[in-house]
């Protein structure tokens, strides 16, 4: 269903005629995909005790349908601006992935606006999904902190929390920038108008480049 809305918006927005082979394509490859994740568990099994700190230089497996890693990228010198998303099944496969431009005044606005287009998207997809960004800032307005935001980006801030608000399964973490390298490499390619157009074909092979 996912593979024939993006087609619909594809045809609706962009004007590029759908061919119904390559979206059955997509289709069956993403229910292939979303059949092998493993499922959670009502009941966890209790967890042994005293075990060594875990090395959080990268985020543990999911336990999430899909990751939606998302990243802003602000050039101050020339004004540019873009959101790259990146959508990864339970596996850590890239699957889709959204970038485009934008007008922004500041880097906060750029990763503001990054996180509320992933999370539209993630709503979208009506499943449990771990929304990430390498911004600690947003992170922290998510989860409740009394800072006060410049305003542009407190509109974005508050969209995103307005959609969490009716949508329970989505949970948002912050992570380092390394762990959030596609995402960055994609919004940084998109600013500068350098990002392929098969990028999300490609973007498993590239990243150990990043």
């Amino acid at each position: 269903m996912w593979q024939t809305w993006k087609a619909r918006n594809e045809r609706i927005f962009k004007g590029i005629l759908p061919w119904p082979p390559s979206t059955i394509q997509k289709a069956q490859i993403a229910q292939n995909q979303w059949s092998t994740c493993p499922r959670k568990m009502k009941d966890p099994p209790p967890q042994p005790q005293h075990n060594p700190p875990l090395d959080t230089s990268y985020p543990p497996p999911s336990t999430h349908d899909f990751e939606i890693h998302c990243d802003g990228s602000f050039f101050s010198e020339s004004q540019e601006a873009a959101f790259g998303i990146v959508v990864t099944n339970c596996h850590g496969q890239v699957c889709d992935g959204k970038a485009e431009t934008m007008q922004c005044f500041s880097p906060l606005e750029a990763e503001a606006k990054a996180l509320w287009e992933g999370t539209r998207l993630a709503a979208s997809l009506s499943t449990s999904c771990r929304i990430v960004s390498d911004c600690l800032t947003l992170i922290k307005a998510l989860a409740g902190s009394k800072e006060i935001w410049p305003w542009r980006a407190a509109v974005w801030i508050n969209h995103i929390k307005r959609l969490a608000s009716i949508h329970p399964g989505l949970r948002f973490d912050y992570t380092n920038r390394k762990s959030n390298s596609k995402a960055n490499w994609v919004a940084r390619s998109c600013a500068k108008k350098q990002l392929p157009t098969e990028w999300i074909q490609v973007l498993d092979v590239i990243a150990p480049l990043l």
